[in-house]
């Protein structure tokens, strides 16, 4: 009996765990999954201001194109996080910049794991507010009214896909264009017969993969050009055929028209109609109507992504907008469905891969790729291939002008050094040129230093309490309820929480009054600049010992660059100004004009130099050496004006040289084409 009252106790308890269980589960459940209001509103106005400007900019330009703004509910920093909590969700190719790559090192199928900022900068929908990089947000739906078979010809034109093809299927012969395969596989699955093709090419080509071939060993006659259930782990082709074979795609008509249904069905139907939500799902499973809100649950969003690649919605955007220029249909009604999240950053740059401090940084402004050279001219051999708004190092503006093409000598992130069109180049708005220190401050309690403007960003440094800090601009952004700063603490740049810092520019100024003289070691008095007799020249000097050539005549003024002994510079104007105990002379240095003091500055120059200013008779070469095979500096145009350094300088080639300055270059031309 005691056996048989034992067993019957623990069978009752069994019991009672599993119920209880199965009613504590749901609730666990529910309680773990965010509960979010999603909203869609047509027009401008719905927008946050910084969408506004870039949306107004375009709508000037296309009058027809209608913008929703799809009010997310969701925060910028909740996105970010499940973004980025599973390595391998999102990736960008090996050779990217280290600054790409996340720090975890998963590599598969030529792809590494993205980094946080890269994740960031193409999640944010403000850095692709353009007429080409907004096609990402098109809604992506078919409209007979616009889609036809000539525009899905002119798609597939060049391509693997401008083919008749001939096929099986049920025991019949079929002959026809893949134009006309897409076009009724838009009509059965409601989506763009453009976005189908541009689809098709990001995922096997223009010429086509294994995947479309129907040769791959194991899996002959299969085919899938959508690359559906093709896994970076293992062979992804083979992962994707075995799923083609599963489906019975054993002809490409069917591989197209199911594909394509697989596709819209899963993506476009069920509320992702963007190339944008394809990529990042942060919308619910139906598609939402201008006007109208949803509630939707955590635990139908981030996990549902076409593609792995952070880049792709970029890429087909531009693959997309040629395709409505190609066809004549940008000025159609298009509409575009564009993302919002609360409490964004002031902004998502994209990572440079350069140090924080670097100079001379320039932004690529061309959306079709812009090529590294190995020379300065389009013989050159294409050392990479740039991006939109990806950044370089500018090592000499306007190297050469060959080809009817200014080139620029660059230097990538990734260490790569060639030449490119400089008007493809924009100076970047964070490059030091521009960074001044308009106020100190102090924190007021330990302080982190981020990244970017946002609690979420990137931990730069955390700086003690009492420490004195350069402010580089006030009022960077306002996110998460701070408004933050941009500072720069001991060799660190990044942003802060204004509320723990307490400006103390006017006591640093009084305090500073009389100090020592960074230059000289001399105790001076600052900020008062006075005009002396001044003197304009072109003169060429040496410099004594190692000098600073700051941005303005006075010790406080910003470092250029560092001049060492022995370094000739080009006098501008000697005597330019009197501060701080100095006499100073404006001077040209290394493509830099600034001011250094003149007594660490020799004008004894010991030769025949000149300062007669001349014209150019026609357009010439300025070389680097006065010879004809000498490096091309700058072309420099008829009527010119030039100033002699130095007449006379050598002769070679059958041409007597001069030494000349322009635009701050110093060279030599043939003294025939000057008067």
């Amino acid at each position: 009996m005691n056996l048989l009252k034992k067993t019957n106790i623990i069978m009752v308890t069994i019991i009672i765990i599993i119920i209880v269980s199965l009613l504590v589960a749901p609730i666990c459940s529910y309680a773990a999954a965010a509960k979010y209001t999603q909203s869609l509103k047509s027009g401008i106005s719905n927008f946050p201001k910084d969408y506004q400007v870039a949306l107004n900019k375009i709508k000037a330009e296309h009058p027809n194109w209608t913008f929703e703004a799809y009010n997310t509910g969701l925060s910028w920093d909740t996105v970010l996080l499940n973004e980025t909590s599973t390595h391998g969700r999102n990736r960008v190719i090996k050779s990217a910049d280290a600054s790409w790559r996340c720090s975890c090192g998963n590599v598969a199928s030529g792809y590494a794991c993205a980094s946080k900022d890269i994740i960031a900068y193409y999640l944010d929908p403000r850095n692709f507010l353009n007429e080409i990089n907004i096609f990402q947000f098109l809604e992506i739906s078919y409209n007979e009214n616009i889609h036809n078979l000539s525009g899905v010809k002119a798609a597939v034109k060049n391509t693997f896909l401008d083919n008749t093809i001939t096929y099986e299927k049920d025991g019949n012969q079929y002959t026809k264009t893949y134009s006309e395969i897409i076009l009724e596989a838009a009509k059965q699955s409601k989506m763009s017969p453009y976005s189908i093709v541009t689809k098709i090419i990001q995922e096997v080509g223009t010429k086509g993969s294994s995947s479309v071939s129907g040769k791959y060993s194991g899996y002959e006659g299969y085919y899938n050009f959508f690359n559906l259930g093709a896994y970076d782990s293992g062979n992804a082709i083979v992962n994707g055929l075995k799923y083609a074979r599963d489906k019975g795609w054993d002809n490409q008509y069917d591989a197209i028209i199911d594909g394509a249904k697989e596709v819209a069905n899963g993506y476009t139907n069920a509320g992702q109609n963007t190339a944008y939500f394809y990529k990042w799902d942060v919308v619910g499973t139906s598609i939402l109507k201008s006007g109208c809100t949803q509630t939707v649950s955590s635990s139908n969003m981030f996990w549902h992504q076409y593609m792995a690649n952070v880049q792709d919605p970029t890429s087909q955007s531009k693959s997309l907008y040629n395709t409505y220029a190609k066809n004549g249909i940008l000025e159609k009604g298009l509409n575009f469905i564009i993302p919002v999240y609360t409490n964004m950053p002031g902004t998502a740059d994209m990572p440079t891969g350069f140090p924080e401090n670097i100079e001379n940084l320039y932004s690529v402004n061309c959306t079709d790729g812009l090529r590294v050279r190995s020379k300065a001219s389009t013989s050159g051999s294409i050392l990479t291939t740039l991006y939109k708004n990806e950044k370089v190092q500018v090592v000499t503006k306007d190297y050469a002008t060959e080809d009817n093409v200014t080139w620029d000598k660059i230097k990538t992130a990734s260490g790569i050094n060639g030449y490119v069109a400089g008007k493809y180049l924009t100076a970047y708005k964070n490059t030091t040129q521009t960074q001044t220190v308009v106020a100190t401050a102090k924190t007021t309690d330990a302080l982190k230093l981020r990244k970017t403007a946002s609690t979420s960003g990137v931990l730069v440094t955390t700086i003690p309490k009492n420490k004195s800090v350069d402010i580089l601009q006030k009022n960077a952004a306002t996110a998460n309820g701070y408004i933050w700063y941009k500072v720069k603490y001991e060799s660190n740049t990044g942003y802060v929480a204004s509320k723990y810092l307490k400006d103390i520019s006017d006591e640093k100024q009084t305090s500073s009054e009389s100090n020592t003289n960074t230059d000289t070691g001399t105790s001076t008095s600052q900020n008062n600049v006075a005009k002396v007799a001044t003197s304009n020249t072109n003169e060429t000097a040496k410099t004594t010992s190692s000098v600073k050539l700051r941005k303005t005549a006075k010790t406080s003024g910003k470092v250029l660059t560092t001049i060492p002994k022995g370094k000739k510079v080009t006098i501008v104007k000697k005597n330019a100004a009197k501060s701080n105990g100095y006499t100073w002379h404006k001077v040209t240095y290394s493509g830099n004009t600034g001011y250094v003091v003149s007594k660490y500055i020799s004008t004894n120059s010991g030769n025949s130099s000149s300062s007669k200013t001349l014209k150019t008779k026609s357009s010439v070469k300025l070389r680097k050496t006065a010879k004809t095979s000498g490096k091309v500096l700058i072309t420099i145009t008829k009527g010119k004006k030039v100033t002699i350094i130095k007449k006379n300088a050598a002769k070679k080639n059958g041409y007597t040289w001069h030494k000349v300055t322009y635009k701050n270059k110093i060279g030599y031309v043939a003294s025939k084409y000057l008067k």
